[in-house]
């Protein structure tokens, strides 16, 4: 460690020992400055704040290989459960064309208005680990809002089986996704407690795939964060104005096709855009409701990096 990072990380524990910063921003700076959450978590333990490791009370695999999965609606009421004391949350509706979009929104209980983040579910609707990740946003300081896309079809609690949700998600268009997008942003900016020009977008799977969609589409958006999601037609690349940071698993082979190709042509056009890959991880490492792919340690590593990075982009 130089000189000047030891300087830097002095000073950095000994104003959370004078109570100069919380315990959640501690260690996204120590995590920031060391550049490794590992590497943050020895320096913990050696300063003696072992406590302060958990302060993200990362989450346990609910789910053993054998179980039998939830169904959506067991899913959705395990993540309402799951609410942090400093966390409040609502179920919202907002047009979308002719339908009604439903939606579970997550924000700080202190403070008025806040920098926004919409949560794009994977394809099985909204889960326990969606509204888990909207309250960690909300955490963060966000306001965040995971939309149920599956409001076009009858809403993801009513499907009797996740595979179910899975099928209905196929019923869904590109065109419908995209308009319930621009319906979320709208419905944001109707919001007092939302910083109308701070909207930010990100999701997982067919999230991240719509994530990495919806930044070629619409002009209003501050940043964009995919998790391990396809990305779009090459020619649509050219539309982006907002910088991006896409999160890959290192063995995720159909996703991870032409990732070469793809950070070649945002160069080419200018744009900002971050591309980083977990070592050890497969598709969906994030979930931690699926024992078999859910990588902790890289989780762990992922969510310090992308909150860093949307944190530096609302300022």
């Amino acid at each position: 460690m130089n000189t000047a990072v030891a300087t830097a990380l002095d000073r950095l524990i000994e104003n959370y020992r004078e109570g100069a910063l919380s315990r959640r921003e501690f260690f996204q700076r120590l995590a920031y400055l060391t550049g490794s959450v590992v590497l943050a978590h020895e320096i913990m333990l050696d300063s003696g704040f072992a406590a302060e490791w958990e302060i993200y009370n990362w989450p346990e695999p609910p789910m053993q290989q054998g179980q039998a999965a939830p169904t959506p609606k067991e899913s959705i009421a395990a993540g309402e459960q799951r609410l942090p004391a400093q966390v409040q949350a609502e179920w919202v509706k907002y047009p979308s064309g002719e339908f009604q979009v439903g939606g579970y929104l997550a924000r700080p209980k202190t403070g008025t208005a806040f920098a926004s983040i919409i949560v794009i579910h994977e394809n099985r609707g909204l889960t326990e680990f969606v509204l888990d990740i909207a309250q960690r946003w909300a955490s963060e300081g966000l306001l965040a809002i995971a939309p149920d896309f599956l409001s076009r079809v009858g809403g993801t609690a009513n499907f009797p089986t996740m595979n179910d949700a899975g099928q209905g998600i196929r019923q869904l268009t590109r065109e419908g996704v995209v308009a319930d997008l621009h319906a979320t942003v709208a419905f944001l900016k109707t919001r007092k407690d939302v910083k109308k020009d701070k909207i930010g977008v990100s999701g997982f799977c067919w999230g991240g795939a719509n994530t990495f969609n919806f930044v070629t589409e619409s002009k209003e958006l501050l940043f964009g964060i995919p998790f391990y999601g396809r990305a779009p037609e090459m020619q649509k690349l050219a539309n982006i104005v907002c910088p991006v940071f896409a999160v890959y698993a290192e063995s995720d082979q159909g996703v991870n096709a032409n990732l070469d190709e793809v950070e070649a042509k945002m160069k080419e056009l200018g744009k900002t855009y971050t591309r980083k890959m977990y070592p050890g991880t497969q598709h969906a490492f994030m979930n931690f409701t699926s024992p078999q792919r859910y990588n902790a340690e890289q989780a762990k590593a992922a969510w310090a990096d992308v909150t860093a990075f949307a944190k530096k982009m609302i300022g």
